[in-house]
């Protein structure tokens, strides 16, 4: 039977990268990241209604899309040994392989298995655990560990109690519990250790600017850093016809996100109005604009540059897969419509 761990769902960029299929990024970005996911004959058992694995827009294991692109089904050996061919070769530039899991029963045990077989082919980079909180605990964490993972992330996807129910909760037929994922954070970082461990977060699925900003502040406390994601429909979804998160509320969350997780500002230094929307933000007079730049790179694991995972290919970069020019930090500030950012570092 074709399963995990055995068989495995690369992702489009990764597929291209390891030579499966022909292609290339736009201006030359290098998928740095090998992303696998785990693929199983009854498929995903959630309903996030954003996502195309989800149980009722699946409908079984052939993967619809995934943040907009094919993941083709490849034999893990393969994988393991294209990897291992190009692993220390700078014309790929691999740095990280992440181990996405599926809300399935079998989710933790395989990606133990293949963290496991990673490091049985001699392959050095570093391994980082996607894990769906549902169906992995503390003990698996551990054994993630032990196999010779590095980091791990929690999918909690949403901002909120609020919004997460909506989106991936009962409400909506799925399996999902808030309180479980919250407390998976604190085991990530037991396990782990603080920015060894984190959390992914969706912007645009509902949530406010203020919310975005509690919880990103919340897991930067419990010691976990953030990868932040802009929402994008995926086709088909219930969620399909949504419009994409504006421009001007991801840079918003961008800025949020880089100055909490660098303990440069908290919670108390951000004004929000009445609809929770991010107004003014108390920065430091040292901060610069060179410093502020990583602000608007992707956010994650490190090699995690996910390129065009955000956005249509030609259209505006929300996570930019290089260190920013400074072009794109002025633009990318004005974009942020925040009055007195602008008149600081744009006057």
């Amino acid at each position: 039977m074709i399963s995990s761990p055995d068989w495995v769902r690369l992702s489009f960029g990764a597929d291209m990268v390891l030579g499966f299929s022909p292609g290339q990024f736009l201006k030359g970005a290098l998928n740095t990241t090998i992303n696998l996911l785990q693929y199983y004959p009854d498929g995903c058992k959630a309903n996030c209604i954003y996502c195309g694995q989800a149980r009722e827009v699946a409908k079984g294991p052939e993967c619809k899309t995934l943040i907009r692109v094919e993941w083709p089904l490849r034999k893990l050996d393969d994988v393991l040994s294209r990897i291992k061919e190009r692993e220390g070769n700078p014309e790929y530039g691999l740095q990280r392989i992440c181990v996405g899991q599926l809300a399935h029963p079998r989710a933790s045990p395989d990606a133990i298995e293949i963290t496991r077989r990673i490091r049985e082919h001699g392959i050095e980079l570093q391994i980082s655990e996607l894990v769906t909180a549902t169906y992995t605990f503390k003990k698996h964490m551990i054994e993630m560990r032990n196999a010779g993972a590095d980091m791990i992330d929690v999918a909690i996807d949403a901002a909120s109690k609020r919004v997460f129910d909506a989106v991936r909760g009962k409400t909506v037929r799925s399996m999902h519990s808030w309180d479980r994922y919250i407390q998976a954070i604190d085991e990530a970082v037991e396990v782990f250790g603080k920015m060894n461990a984190g959390i992914h977060l969706i912007i645009g699925l509902g949530e406010t600017e203020k919310e975005a900003v509690e919880l990103m502040q919340y897991a930067h406390n419990r010691g976990a850093k953030i990868s932040l994601f802009a929402f994008y429909p995926e086709y088909g979804t219930p969620l399909g016809n949504k419009k994409p998160v504006p421009l001007n509320v991801y840079r918003r969350t961008q800025i949020a996100r880089w100055l909490i997780e660098n303990d440069i500002v908290d919670i108390n230094s951000f004004k929000f109005d009445e609809k929770g929307r991010i107004i003014d933000i108390d920065i430091p007079a040292d901060i610069s604009l060179e410093e502020l730049a990583p602000a608007f790179m992707t956010s994650g694991c490190p090699g995690c540059n996910r390129p065009y995972s955000n956005e249509k290919p030609g259209s505006r970069l929300k996570n930019i897969p290089w260190y920013p020019t400074k072009n794109q930090v002025i633009s990318s500030i004005r974009a942020a419509e925040i009055d007195n950012l602008a008149k600081r570092f744009l006057n």
